[in-house]
Parts: C-alpha cells; structure tokens; sequence
C-alpha cells in the first residue's frame, strides 16, 4: 500500500504544510514545511522524519505531550479540544458554499492549484472540497474533464423541467 496525504493549513500570514507518505506498508515519512505567504522561498520551519508505520501511534501521542509541555512553557493557549479542532482549523467547514465560492472552487481546480492549498484558502477540509468538485460534475482526479453540459451548469441549480417550463410560458 502507498499513500501521499498532504495538509496545508494557513494560519495568519503562515502556511505550513504537513505531507505524510509510504510507498509500501512498512515506513511512513513525515514531511514539514512552513513560509510565509509572501515569502514562500524562505523557510519557517523544514524537516522529514521517517519511522516505521507500527511507530505512528506513539509518536503522535509524544508529539501531543511535547506541544502540550511547550504551550505552558511558551505560555500560549492550550489545545483546543479534539471536538473543535476542526472548526479552529477549518473556518469554513460545515458552512454552506454560495454561488461565488462554487465558481472561485471551479475556477481554482482549472487551474491547477492543489486540494490541499483550495481547501485552505476556503477554510474547510481538503474532503469536503473533493466532495463539493464531485457534486459540480469534477472528478477531483482528473482536472482535465469538465461536465458536457459546462461547469456551474443550470441543472446544478435547478431542474430542467422548471426551466422548460419558465421558457414555454414564456413564448407562449
């Protein structure tokens, strides 16, 4: 089994991207990086931790203790709950998408730009923007296809019955 998950998170004028990757079922590698938004060449933070897999449960327990420990130490806020993390994390998450940020999504996933880095300039989680793209006709795979009725297509919105209904009415 290999895998590649990659999370950008964007806090103030800070992104710092952590990508987690295995290329068989044995050694996963840790990956972090941070800039600032308006310098992205120079380096915040860097580093790559490899460890076998069967090491992950303990060392983010370790990673957890070590924060906690540092946010008395540095005397910043101490962690947010696991139930709000999400909500810290991802502003936006579970709030309804409008008609502008559906387009800005469409327009961003033409162009290339990267789950990770979408998901984080909306404030929700990478999924829930997969899941936004499937149901605007995008397979979040393949950037290439757009829907044969166009992206943003009417039939998003509203049936085509009432359409036709609202066109024949008014020709008649």
């Amino acid at each position: 089994m290999s895998f590649r998950h990659i999370n950008e998170l964007p806090l103030g004028d800070k992104i710092f991207r952590i990508e987690l990757a295995s290329d068989d079922d044995t050694t996963v590698t840790l990956t972090l990086t941070g800039w600032q938004e308006d310098a992205p060449g120079t380096p915040l933070a860097s580093g790559t931790l490899t460890l076998p897999l069967t090491d992950v449960p303990p060392l983010r327990i370790a990673l957890n203790r070590a924060l906690r420990a540092l946010a008395l130490v540095a005397d910043v806020a101490e962690p947010i709950p696991d139930r709000d993390v999400l909500r810290e994390l991802f502003p936006g998450h579970g709030a309804p998408w409008i008609p502008q940020h559906e387009e800005d999504l469409t327009r961003r996933f033409h162009a290339g730009e990267s789950i990770a880095r979408t998901a984080a300039r909306f404030g929700r989680t990478p999924d829930s923007v997969r899941t936004k793209l499937r149901e605007l006709g995008h397979d979040p795979r393949r950037p290439e296809y757009c829907p044969p009725d166009g992206c943003l297509s009417w039939s998003r919105y509203a049936s085509p019955a009432l359409v036709g209904a609202a066109g024949d009415t008014a020709q008649g």
